[in-house]
């Protein structure tokens, strides 16, 4: 589910995070693999989205093909950081990023380009209407998905998975649109830091 929240307070919700893993994927310095089913250029992706599902799969292995494969809400974020954010450039990195806490665990996808305008299409997204040029299918599955929360941070350069353990997903704010047409929760204190570009 998309949901209303800053990465702080996302944060704040898993009592003691720590970041247990970080890499610094550069797409054009992973192994080649020939026999990926990815279309050309994104091999890549293929190895890496498996060697961070075998890493996850302590805390999330029910969960492998809901992260991994095609449609998978990893691979999603990792492609769209690649060809959106990177602008398909293999030579620029990809920061992925696991924190784990007490109550859950975390996983940031960074990309090294100039974000997009996250309240503008979330708000045309939960409105119907048009939201990329291109595409846009993987944030359908995003707002789709029971068992996990996907946010972004405020510039739309982070994506962010939230899984909280035990029955902790029920904390979680959807995001939606009120009769008005205005950001259910924006009021709250999690909407004002979502302002704070600082976010990562």
């Amino acid at each position: 589910m998309l949901l209303t929240i800053s990465p702080a307070a996302a944060m704040a919700l898993l009592d003691h995070p720590t970041v247990i893993r970080e890499d610094l994927l550069v797409p054009s310095s992973m192994p080649a693999c020939p026999d990926a089913p990815y279309r050309n250029g994104y091999d890549w992706l293929f190895v890496y989205e498996r060697q961070i599902a075998r890493f996850l799969a302590t805390w999330l292995s029910g969960f492998r093909y809901a992260l991994i494969g095609q449609n998978g809400l990893l691979c999603e974020a990792l492609s769209n950081a690649f060809s959106h954010g990177n602008g398909r450039n293999p030579d620029r990195p990809i920061r992925v990023t696991v924190i784990r806490g007490r109550n859950g665990l975390i996983v940031r996808v960074q990309d090294d380009g100039g974000g997009f305008a996250v309240a503008q299409v979330l708000h045309r997204f939960a409105d119907g209407k048009k939201y990329f040029l291109t595409a846009g299918n993987g944030l359908r599955h995003m707002a789709a998905s029971p068992d996990f929360g996907i946010y972004f941070n405020t510039a739309g350069t982070a994506f962010h998975l939230i899984r909280l353990f035990d029955t902790g997903m029920d904390q979680l704010t959807p995001y939606a649109l009120d009769p008005t047409g205005r950001r259910k929760g924006a009021g709250n204190s999690a909407g004002r830091a979502d302002r704070h570009k600082s976010d990562p």
